[in-house]
Order: C-alpha cells, then structure tokens, then sequence
C-alpha cells in the first residue's frame, strides 16, 4: 500500500476572549481544531524576552556560567555563549570570567523559570518588530529560511544593509513583498526603543525591569496574525474595539473577517474541552493508534501504538499508517501543549529505510506550521526518533495543573498495605514507659488493611490502648499522637 501525504489550505481562525477570572485567552484554530492557545493572567505572567538591569552575583567556571540577580526572585542563569563583550577576551579565558561580581549588566530573557531553575538569560539583545528584529550588539544580516523567493531574498538583503548602519537585523517572514519605506519606518521605530533601554540602563542603580514586551494581544497581532488568517472572533467589546484599531497599521494584503460575539466563544467552538483533552497522557488516532505522552523537567517521551484496531488490515501497512498519523498529529500537539527541550518519539518498528525517510519527511512538513524552532535528528541506532523543540514559555499543562497534594507530583503513591505494615511497625517498637493512649487518624480507604488482631496484639505487648480514627484527608499519609498516662 503507497501512502500520498497530501497539504490542503485550512481554515484559520484566531479567537480572542475575556474573563474576570482567566483574564485574557487567544486560541488558534485550524479546520476547528485547536493548536495553540495562550494566556495572559496576573498572577502566571510570562518574563520571557523582557529586558533587565542584572547583578552579578557569583561566576561559576566550571559551568562556564555566571548567575545573575534580576530582581524577580530566583538569579538567572547567564551562560558563557549568551555573554556579550564590548571588548575581546584575553586567550583562554573564558568570557563569563571576564565578569566581575556586583557588576551591572544588561540582559534579555530568553526562557521562563522552571521547577528548582532560574530564568535563563542572554546579553545579546533583540527587539523584535513585524518585519524586522533589531539586534543592536551584532552586525549580521539575517532573512527568514521561510522566505524562499531568490529574488525577493535579495531585494530584503539589499534593502536591511542599506538601512542597517552598524545594527544587527534579521528580516521576518512577514516583510515579504513589503517596500522599503515601512521596514526603514519600522527600524526607526526599534531605534528608538533601543535608545529608551540605554537611558534607563544607565540611570538605574539596582536590579530591575528594564523593558517589557507589549501585552499578548500585541503579541498574537505581531506574530500570529498574517495573510493566511480567514478570521478573527472576539467576545469581549472593548478587546474588539481594540483591535480593530491596531490591525489596520498591519498592512496585510488580504484582510481577516473580525466580528463580536455576544456569547462565550471558548465554550460556543468547544476549545476548552480541546484544551482539557490535550492534558490527556494518551491521544487516540483516526485508525485506531495511540499516542502516549510522558513529560520529564527537560524530556517528552511519546510512545506510538497501534491500539487494538487490527482486524482486517494487513500489520506493515497498520504500522506505517499509524506512524503517518502519529507524524502528523505530533507536531500539533506539541504547538497546543506547548512541549519544548528534548523530545524522543517511539515509532513503531518500520522495516524499510524509504518508510522511515516517508515519515520524518511528514513529520517535517507538518512542523513548518510551528514557528518555534525545531530540529529534527533522525532516527537513532534503537529505532528511536530524536527532536528538539525550542523552550519560549512554560507548558500548557503548568496553566492547568497544580501538583498533586498525595503523590507530590511523582504519579504513585506507596501501597495501602505498606502504610498499614508501617504504622503497626512504628507502634510497636515505640517506647511505651510513659504512654497510655496511641491515637492513628488514617483515610478511611485504610479500614480494611488493619486486622483486629495484629492491633490487640500491640496493645497487649506496649500495655498502652490503640484508637484508629479513620478521618484522614489522603489516602497516603497518617498521623500518630502518643498520649501520656493519667492524660487520657
């Protein structure tokens, strides 16, 4: 059987809503299915590329590091290839070491804090725009890989050196097509933000924020929003008014239908029953595979199985379908759960190398959607898929899910029958002379793991009483209070 893997235009549409208690929510569709969304809420705010005044606190050679106090709780982790010098380093001493400690510093973050980490910082900054990225600490000229017109490659070449004047620029895939007024315009425009940072910097004394990117909403416009948006659903008025305002300095060739709706528009397209579904560790597949997803700090394992769908279909084209599937399906997932760090794909076994090279090239395909980085490396000797997701922002499932209070977050908890034994060890190897009383408050999933025996028999061996309170709030603690004689 010969898979064609096919790309048709879908449907994309950008929802935007607004409540008291989530705040801000935008969430992209393509053909009604979700496949990214984000928030923008107080109290889970995103740091990543705001720009700060740091103090060093300590270098760390030997991690050719050096951590950096921001001013926003835990220090951020500088690295060696992330620091920038006005000067050149001397030989063989690394660049990190040229620091010196309490010294002020200039640093833009590049990744959220997580877990027992800091934010990561760098101190080559960037200041991004529609069209172009300012980078005022290099001289480089980039143009977007995804702008693959010879031609227009070279006129966006000529145009950025021509206006650089000593800055770094990267050319965005939105500045295709786009004439040399609006990008120089837009420069300008970058300048003078740089300009704004410098003064800042150089008055401020001690750590601090510096300078924030604009809001989500401002973001969404600036990243998200382009030709091949059909439309635009808002629920909220004044966030419409808002946009309808800031979309026409966009400048784009085909404009998307906006309108208001008067309804809960994440409840009235079924979006966050998608998002609660995402959370799922398993994602069934149209031919009956499953998918598996097992997050670790800086690791996403995904297992791909056939499912139990096997009847009448001959198993080497059931595994090479299902991995087409999962190859498809993968990379919208991660968008929508927002994975990053390393990820290792367990495909089904395929025989042939030509079935392998089938399904990377699908896999490669589908991440072109994905605007966040991503490098695809192979299958490994083990049959094993190796890939990298840029880190921007932290995980779906950290706006979702809270560790949980009986496993701490390690997904089992000991076995009933292991609480069970341990209480009755503790009680009796306990050191009895002065207690008459032995109060044990347990979950009453616990009743049936004690035997009325074994606890008459500590009572009689200890000559104390044993009460077991069956009021616990987890199954997986429990509470011992010794009560001295004369005191019951």
């Amino acid at each position: 059987m010969v898979f064609i893997v096919t790309s048709k235009t879908s449907l994309k549409r950008v929802v935007v809503s607004k409540d008291e208690i989530d705040g801000l929510k935008i969430a992209l569709l393509e053909d009604e299915q979700l496949v990214e969304v984000y928030f923008e809420s107080a109290d889970e705010e995103s740091i990543a590329s705001s720009i700060y005044l740091g103090r060093v606190e300590n270098i760390v050679p030997n991690l050719q590091a050096a951590f950096v106090n921001i001013g926003e709780g835990k220090n951020a982790f500088l690295r060696e290839k992330d620091v920038c010098l006005s000067k050149p380093r001397n030989g063989k001493t690394l660049k990190v070491e040229m620091l010196k400690p309490k010294q002020k510093i200039l640093v833009q973050v590049k990744k959220d804090a997580i877990g027992l980490k800091g934010p990561q910082v760098t101190s080559y900054i960037s200041i991004p725009g529609r069209y172009l990225v300012l980078m005022p600490y290099v001289a480089n000229i980039g143009i977007s890989r995804k702008i693959t017109d010879q031609g227009e490659r070279k006129r966006l070449f000529e145009i950025a050196k021509s206006i650089s004047k000593g800055y770094g620029l990267v050319v965005r895939t939105a500045a295709e097509g786009v004439d040399a007024q609006k990008i120089n315009e837009e420069l300008q425009h970058l300048k003078r933000i740089w300009e704004e940072i410098q003064k800042k910097f150089r008055r401020a004394r001690k750590p601090q924020l510096i300078y924030e990117d604009h809001g989500l909403l401002e973001y969404i416009l600036r990243e998200k929003i382009d030709d091949s948006v059909d439309e635009i659903i808002i629920d909220d008025e004044k966030v419409y008014n808002e946009l309808l305002g800031m979309i026409k300095l966009l400048n784009l060739k085909r404009q998307p239908m906006i309108r208001l709706s008067k309804i809960d528009i994440f409840k009235e397209l079924n979006i966050e029953k998608q998002i609660l579904d995402s959370l799922s560790r398993t994602v069934k597949l149209p031919s009956g595979g499953v998918l598996y997803f097992d997050p670790a700090e800086a690791l996403l394992v995904i297992d791909v199985n056939t499912g139990s769908n096997t009847s009448g279909v001959d198993s080497e084209d059931l595994i090479l379908k299902t991995n087409i599937e999962s190859a498809k399906e993968i990379p919208r997932q991660l968008r929508l759960r927002n994975e990053s760090g390393v990820i290792v794909i367990d495909f089904i076994d395929m025989k042939s190398e030509s079935e392998r090279q089938l399904v990377i090239h699908v896999l490669e395909e589908e991440l072109k959607k994905d605007k966040v980085k991503t490098t695809i490396g192979g299958f490994t000797h083990f049959g094993l898929l190796e890939m990298t997701r840029k880190r921007v922002s932290p995980p779906l499932r950290e706006f979702y899910k809270v560790r949980c209070p009986v496993c701490l977050g390690e997904g089992t908890i000991v076995s009933p029958r292991r609480i069970a034994s341990s209480v009755l060890k503790e009680i009796s190897t306990m050191d009895s002379k002065d207690i008459g009383e032995v109060e044990v408050h347990l979950h009453p999933s616990m009743k049936m793991y004690f035997q009325d025996d074994a606890v008459r028999s500590v009572e009689r061996s200890k000559n104390v009483k044993v009460r077991l309170i069956f009021d616990g709030q987890t199954n997986n603690r429990y509470d011992i209070k010794y009560k001295k004689r004369g005191k019951i």
